[in-house]
């Protein structure tokens, strides 16, 4: 019996439009068998509103003052790094772009949640920074989940609402059904820095013995569980996408973690930055841009897709996962 699955995309950098997932959706849904074609949800996560118009009224006044031109490469960076500076976790949830844009992903879900579906599996898509947002928001409601009796009285106003929400909540809404993620150009890595390697988990594990680990989610069935991946795709002229199994000793040995290269940039542009190295920060800018309609990328989310709404099906002679070993 295919079980149904929710899809939830969350965008990066270079997202300007709420239709920013359309492409890709569409290439995954085209290559997803029919008979579970019929049975995923697809939504999708927009953030950038939080702070492109306020990245947008700068360059714009810098521009007319005559002190640089715009280009592509330019507002690359100033999304890159002003996305990653605006989320940033505060002690205040007031006027605070991390709490604003959690509560965006929070919004998608809760509008899924309310489909009466409460044991659906979850799949994250996420780009860029998304990636960073998903992994960050799974921590967090893994770790108010994990509050004993009178910690959450001991809270703010907000942090207690928040832990009565979860504790209200089904196991879809607590993200105990989490079952696959997808990332695409990452820049997790860089977000690690500051802590050092030996104090950086993936969400797979545990802070301690007595902890869940966010991911897998515990309610999902063995059948299920079996499925559940993480695929990390990058490129290597991404300059902001990076693989993740060279964090630390977790990463590494995390078997459900795959970090898999792909030519997000296409082959003949790769070919060109190794014979002109000079056009390669043009080469990284369509890297990293470039995952969206990657054929590779796509196959590789509709596989962990099929294999997730397929788990109670009989087994099948030919591996869901078997595109990993094959190349680009």
């Amino acid at each position: 019996m295919t079980q149904p699955v929710a899809v939830v995309f969350v965008h990066g950098i270079h997202t300007l439009e709420p239709d920013y997932h359309a492409r890709m959706q569409a290439a995954v849904e085209a290559a997803l068998p029919k008979e579970v074609r019929e049975h995923v949800t697809f939504r999708s996560v927009f953030w950038a509103g939080r702070v492109r118009e306020r990245q947008k009224q700068y360059l714009d006044a810098a521009q007319a003052q005559g002190l640089f031109e715009q280009n592509a490469y330019r507002l690359l960076v100033v999304q890159g790094l002003g996305d990653a500076a605006a989320y940033q976790k505060t002690r205040s949830v007031k006027n605070s772009a991390y709490y604003q844009i959690q509560s965006d992903v929070r919004a998608v879900l809760d509008e899924l949640d309310g489909q009466n579906m409460p044991d659906r599996p979850l799949v994250f898509i996420g780009h860029s920074l998304g990636c960073h947002i998903i992994s960050s928001f799974v921590w967090d409601i893994n770790t108010v989940k994990q509050w004993g009796d009178g910690r959450a009285a001991k809270e703010d106003e907000d942090a207690a609402k928040f832990a009565e929400y979860l504790a209200g909540g089904s196991p879809f809404r607590r993200l105990d059904t989490l079952a696959g993620i997808v990332m695409m150009g990452t820049n997790m890595p860089l977000f690690t820095f500051t802590f050092g390697p030996d104090r950086v988990m993936p969400i797979t594990t545990s802070r301690n013995d007595t902890e869940r680990p966010a991911f897998p989610g515990a309610a999902l069935d063995d059948a299920t569980l079996d499925r559940v991946r993480w695929l990390n795709f990058y490129s290597r002229y991404d300059l902001l996408g990076y693989p993740l199994k060279p964090l630390n000793a977790a990463y590494a040995k995390e078997a459900r973690i795959s970090d898999i290269e792909v030519a997000a940039e296409g082959w003949w542009r790769r070919a060109i930055a190794r014979l002109l190295p000079v056009l390669a920060p043009a080469v990284a800018y369509r890297a990293h841009t470039g995952y969206w309609v990657n054929r590779r990328v796509v196959r590789g989310a509709a596989n962990l897709i099929t294999a997730v709404a397929t788990a109670n099906n009989p087994p099948r002679k030919r591996s869901h996962f078997a595109f990993w070993q094959r190349g680009n």
